[in-house]
């Protein structure tokens, strides 16, 4: 017979596993939101997060936040929100208008078995608004969202195989995020400190070697990667990653000349600062499982716990870092039905008040929004081996291995409940 101790532990594994997970992200007017709590919430702009008023959002179509790797990713030209894996079905993505504070499921076909096994597996392209994953068994995929913008369609889209990548993903905890009509993919095991690996979205096309970045090098790790949107519509320029290891927050810096890589002048920012990394602190909220957000003026962690935290400024108008920007702590938690972080503790950045705020009641004054269509084609298509497009010089410095922990959620879930069940049987 299995003792009331034991019943107790699983239950416990149970109650950890069935809890929401939270998420952040902006309009295109740069209001904060908050979604995954009792209540998804809009925190406005960073102006008003030192005394917030919240606004609740409505929940019908929501997702219920029950992913294990759920993304919550901003299409800027379409004020929307496309959210990956918000539940078990990974042929959904749940779409969110900013604007009408609305919700519309879109459903897909040929859906691949996975949608990459992290947080940062998906990444959307800013000017074909087309999303790409790569997964852990089948390689890369994509989902072309541009028929789409900010509600759903009536008709499934279809998921296109794209290629495989040139590194093995064995091992891998995708750790994704775009800079340039390029996707970076950190933490490729036997890849070297301070290098990406490189997918060019315009050509379809992976580079052979990683590409190496300048100043301080960021570990070889799994984390949390976000790109920094631009203030004009354009592509995103930077990268904010988080490692696993929470060493610092790094910010890389990526341009190329779409015609020929080898030119550097009309860069945004100085030429030195082309595929350079610049530093900030590491997030005072040490969770494996956080996401985040940014904005071109603010960057925003959400812990397991529904505590969130944000720099801000913390980057210039010449992409350089600020020395002084310092994590701070919202006097606001979303409420969640409890922690399931791999690891949370209070570090060296400083924080603000903690005090709870209420959520504000009443419905959300829909914000205009930015909705012009983007004319850029999409030269990525579904298995292109594509051109030789922008290439990287790998760095030679040795990699550093760091260990990975996984969030366990839905397959606990279905092995406590039956061991529930036969605990139960077996005390009657």
């Amino acid at each position: 017979m299995l003792s009331s101790f034991t019943i107790a532990s699983v239950l416990s594994v149970l109650a950890v596993s069935v809890q929401a997970v939270p998420c952040v992200q902006f309009d295109a007017n740069w209001n904060l939101y908050a979604f995954g709590g009792s209540s998804d919430v809009k925190l406005g702009t960073s102006d008003s997060w030192s005394s917030p008023n919240p606004t609740t959002l409505s929940t019908s179509g929501r997702p219920p936040w029950t992913g294990q790797n759920t993304q919550c990713i901003l299409s800027q030209t379409n004020n929307a929100m496309y959210v990956i894996g918000g539940d078990s079905d990974l042929s959904k993505i749940y779409i969110y208008n900013f604007a009408s504070d609305s919700w519309s499921t879109q459903t897909t076909a040929s859906a691949p078995s996975d949608l990459g096994n992290s947080r940062s597996a998906s990444v959307l392209d800013h000017d074909t608004n087309t999303l790409f994953t790569l997964t852990t068994g089948s390689g890369l995929y994509q989902i072309d969202m541009s028929s789409v913008t900010n509600a759903a369609s009536g008709s499934a889209l279809n998921w296109e195989a794209v290629e495989s990548p040139s590194f093995s993903v064995s091992g891998y905890t995708v750790t994704a995020a775009q800079a340039a009509n390029h996707i970076f993919y950190l933490g490729v095991p036997g890849t070297a400190a301070g290098s990406a690996n490189v997918f060019v979205v315009h050509y379809a096309y992976f580079q052979p070697t990683a590409q190496a970045f300048s100043g301080s090098a960021f570990p070889n790790s799994a984390g949390q990667a976000i790109s920094i949107p631009n203030a004009g519509d354009n592509v995103p320029y930077q990268i904010v990653f988080v490692p696993n290891d929470f060493s610092n927050t790094y910010v890389l810096s990526h341009w190329t000349d779409l015609g020929d890589y080898t030119i550097t002048t009309g860069a945004p920012f100085a030429v030195d600062r082309i595929n350079s990394t610049q530093t900030l602190p590491a997030p005072s909220s040490q969770d494996n499982a956080a996401a985040y957000a940014a904005s071109p003026s603010a960057i925003v962690q959400v812990d397991a716990s529904g505590n969130i935290y944000y720099l801000n400024n913390p980057v210039g108008s010449d992409y350089t870092v600020s020395s002084s920007a310092t994590w701070q702590k919202l006097s606001y938690t979303l409420a969640t039905s409890g922690g399931s972080s791999n690891t949370t503790s209070s570090t060296n950045s400083s924080s603000s008040s903690t005090t709870s705020a209420a959520v504000g009641v009443g419905s959300l004054t829909p914000s205009a929004s930015g909705t012009g269509s983007r004319s850029a084609s999409r030269s990525a298509s579904a298995s292109g081996s594509g051109a030789s497009a922008a290439a990287g010089t790998a760095s030679a410095a040795a990699s550093s291995a760091v260990g990975r922990v996984s969030v366990a959620r839905g397959d606990v879930l279905g092995l406590a409940i039956g061991f529930v069940a036969l605990a139960a049987g077996m005390l009657l």
